[in-house]
């Protein structure tokens, strides 16, 4: 999916009203590679991945440190079309702040259904040191998914309040119901039904969760955080791979076309730059820093 010019331009105004898009169809023959890739590599996953528990006891999968190796991850994150738009959204340059798997396995891993209760994502990088909203998040449906699977929800035009106050909610973290339940009651509350190709790009201070996965299907999504090249915090502050200083150096949407046309021939397996994600990992732990809701949310290692 290719968008012109002039529609980045109606995005952005879309964007800024309603703090999210969701874009049908962005990715196609694409999007084949990255089910794969869960396909094959679904115990290795399962083995790695961090649990962040939801506010009723349940687990759910989180695996970070993505798309700063070589891997397919990283060609969907640097692909031209992600990065244009990005960069219309944010107003300049950005650089790639995160890059993440969630993944509620269904009958896979029945104790790996659990939600994600209501919060921000900005509560979480502002915490960590990132200083202003000049970031957006791309969500990637691998998988079909709906209310049943637990699909992504967005309480449209939440991101205008700024940060709310995060706090512990029963076993999980992240908004109370004080906090939540107007803003549902004045904005609505919408679950966003998504094909595999689809994507939803919103901003860090849209309020977003999504309900336990009651099926058995899998529902799996790649989370692409780019950050504003001037939102970068400043030396000494935040974590190490919060930094940079230079933009990400995108590349033609070819190029991601010739890797699933590899793929579909049998050229190319994708795989995750397990190297990359454990040096991003260790320097994380080398620098005091714990991966998400960190004082509140259990996670195994």
């Amino acid at each position: 999916m290719r968008l012109a010019a002039d529609k980045h331009a109606e995005l952005a105004q879309a964007f800024a009203r309603d703090g999210y898009l969701l874009l049908k169809g962005f990715f196609a023959e694409e999007i084949a590679m990255l089910s794969a890739l869960l396909d094959a590599n679904a115990a290795l996953l399962i083995e790695r991945e961090d649990i962040t528990i939801d506010s009723r006891g349940a687990g759910a999968s989180n695996l970070g440190y993505l798309g700063k190796g070589d891997d397919v991850v990283a060609a969907f994150a640097r692909t031209e079309r992600l990065v244009a738009l990005a960069r219309e959204l944010v107003g300049e340059d950005v650089y790639l702040l995160k890059g993440r798997l969630n993944i509620k396995w269904g009958d896979a891993a029945p104790d790996r259904r659990g939600g994600w209760d209501p919060h921000q994502d900005r509560a979480a990088w502002a915490r960590e040191g990132l200083p202003g909203a000049a970031a957006v998040t791309v969500a990637i449906a691998v998988d079909d998914a709906g209310l049943e699977d637990g699909t992504l929800e967005v309480v449209p035009g939440s991101h205008r309040g700024g940060i709310l106050e995060h706090t512990a909610v029963e076993a999980g973290y992240g908004l109370r119901e004080s906090l939540v339940g107007p803003l549902i009651d004045a904005h609505g509350r919408r679950a966003l039904e998504m094909a595999a190709g689809d994507m939803v790009v919103f901003s860090g201070d849209l309020v977003h969760m999504s309900r336990p996965n009651l099926g058995s299907r899998r529902r799996g999504l790649l989370f692409l955080t780019y950050n504003a090249l001037g939102n970068c915090p400043p030396p000494g502050v935040g974590p190490s791979r919060y930094h940079a200083s230079e933009a990400i150096r995108a590349r033609d949407d070819a190029v991601l076309g010739a890797l699933a046309a590899d793929f579909r021939a049998g050229r190319y397996v994708p795989g995750i730059d397990w190297q990359a994600v454990a040096r991003e990992r260790d320097l994380d732990i080398a620098e005091g820093v714990d991966s998400g809701w960190s004082d509140l949310t259990p996670t195994l290692r």
